[in-house]
């Protein structure tokens, strides 16, 4: 059997024995924090809009990654990536792969948040399935392209302020006071278009209007920064898993976002 890592710009949707987190940094002010383990969603959450114009974010080093892969029993170990395009997680953990004598596959999932957690489930599920580490990432390479994460956003600032976006993409939107989506395509945030009105009621119909493009074989994933009944009412008619997102990835959408991965039917 092997083991699943993943970085915590990738959100898993349960906790599962087999799986282990190596936290991203979210820098406030003079502290660098762990995500997730320093600073904890309900936490971030309540202090985002606050800070939401001064963090910056890091990328867990290769010590970091050395140190799980050292504490995990199995030899063999999978590590799910947040997309190399985004950030430099990918590089810090095969720079670590080559400090330890296990078995280690690295994959650049070239998603984020959700996106990565359709994946890191399928892999979860595939080796409960008893598959190799071999046989599961390929099969998770076949998916990767097909994998889609679409997401509602209040604002684009802090994706342009930290070069997710390119500048225009942020002035447009903000110079026409409306309401981006944004999606993660080949490993990068990319505009989809702009609304006006409430970003929920955006997010619930662009749901309604993707519900055939969903492979339903494969689980869905759906994502807020701030909870409300009608985003736990939705997930639950669609069957999907429904979580906070991770403070790393709520420091780039937000307050007031929402956002959904799935497969995509048929080739990407």
């Amino acid at each position: 059997m092997f083991h699943i890592v993943i970085d915590s710009a990738i959100d898993h949707f349960e906790n599962y024995p087999a799986l282990s987190v190596v936290p991203v940094y979210l820098r406030i002010g003079e502290k660098f924090l762990k995500d997730r383990v320093e600073i904890t969603r309900d936490y971030f959450y309540k202090i985002l809009s606050s800070v939401v114009n001064s963090f910056t974010t890091s990328q867990p080093t290769p010590e970091d990654f050395k140190e799980v892969f050292d504490k995990v029993p199995e030899k063999d170990i999978l590590v799910l990536d947040v997309s190399s395009k985004l950030s430099g997680t990918v590089q810090s953990a095969q720079s670590a792969a080559l400090q330890t004598e296990k078995n280690i596959m690295v994959m650049d999932t070239l998603s984020a948040s959700i996106g990565g957690g359709v994946l890191a489930h399928i892999a979860v599920q595939l080796r409960k399935q008893g598959k190799t580490m071999q046989e599961t990432y390929e099969e998770l390479m076949k998916l990767r392209d097909r994998v889609n994460v679409i997401a509602v956003i209040a604002t684009l600032q802090n994706l342009v302020r930290l070069g997710r976006l390119p500048t225009i993409a942020g002035f447009v939107g903000g110079l026409l006071k409306t309401v981006p989506l944004i999606q993660v395509k080949g490993g990068e945030v990319k505009p989809l278009r702009n609304e006006r009105g409430n970003p929920f009621t955006i997010f619930k119909k662009y749901v309604e209007e993707i519900a055939s493009d969903i492979d339903n074989s494969y689980p869905v994933g759906m994502a807020y920064t701030d909870l409300n009944e009608d985003i736990i009412t939705l997930a639950r008619s669609k069957g999907a898993y429904l979580l906070q997102a991770s403070p790393v990835i709520g420091a780039f959408v937000g307050n007031n976002a929402y956002g959904i991965a799935y497969v995509r039917k048929g080739n990407p």
